[in-house]
């Protein structure tokens, strides 16, 4: 049933993001065709500073829509009048959530993706310089491979948690008549409580890595040791974090529900 539930959710997902995503790709295109116009004539030059500032504001508002849209979408889905059909289906609350949070963590990379794509085609069309592409694997092959992985696992394991607590604070929200307003407060609260308890468990063990000890005796040792130690530890609090909003996501909405 969760593959029925998954193949529901991307076609949801897809009939408004797929468009929006070709849009951006059109818009990043028309971008370096007027900027190359410009750069032979001087009349685009005003048109190609003006589509140049709205292709900037749409990359940096392709992730951010995408993720907004996601948890409208749970919210509709599971809260509003759409949650009357969702709740009556006979899968369990936890496939419900499972489904919501792999189709939308699956477009929400996507998004990022296809923004530094996007900035690519705008800035240098559909044919990279092969040169430039070469210097950029060198630079990555000069850092450090086990901070790249936890760099890339700590951005995945952010966007789950991120997406996680406030579906928490949606599910603690709908207990209450106001559930738009009460959502916003657990999420709040959630949020700065996570902070408090991060930092407090996070001091005592960054003083006590062997690493950050050499590191405060003025010790020579490699950066990348000291940051991927707290990357590590730092990945293993969120994805601890993760698990229990997700936890506490089910059990709320397995056990109160306030529909409409």
């Amino acid at each position: 049933m969760l593959s029925k539930l998954l193949k529901y959710d991307f076609k949801s997902l897809s009939k408004i993001l797929i468009p929006v995503y070709l849009v951006s790709l059109l818009l990043a295109l028309l971008t370096r065709v007027i900027n190359m116009l410009a750069n032979q004539f001087n009349i685009f030059s005003v048109p190609s500073g003006f589509i140049s500032g709205i292709f900037v504001v749409v990359l940096i508002a392709i992730p951010i829509a995408t993720f907004i849209f996601t948890i409208l979408k749970f919210y509709q889905n599971l809260i509003k009048d759409e949650g009357y059909l969702m709740h009556t289906l006979p899968v369990s609350k936890n496939s419900l959530i499972l489904s919501k949070t792999i189709s939308s963590t699956v477009f929400i990379i996507l998004s990022f993706v296809f923004t530094i794509l996007f900035l690519f085609v705008g800035v240098y069309g559909l044919w990279f310089d092969s040169s430039f592409l070469s210097l950029i694997w060198d630079l990555f092959k000069q850092i450090d491979t086990l901070f790249i992985i936890l760099t890339l696992l700590s951005i995945l394991i952010s966007v789950i948690y991120n997406q996680v607590m406030i579906y928490a604070s949606i599910a603690l929200g709908q207990k209450h008549n106001n559930k738009v307003m009460y959502s916003v407060i657990y999420g709040v609260v959630l949020y700065n409580v996570t902070q408090i308890l991060s930092v407090v468990i996070l001091i005592p063990v960054m003083f006590l890595d062997p690493n950050y000890q050499k590191y405060i005796n003025g010790t020579s040792i490699s950066d990348f040791a000291l940051i991927n130690g707290y990357l590590l530890f730092a990945l293993f609090l969120s994805i601890l974090f993760t698990v229990a909003y997700y936890i506490l996501t089910v059990k709320v909405l397995d056990k109160k529900l306030n529909l409409g």
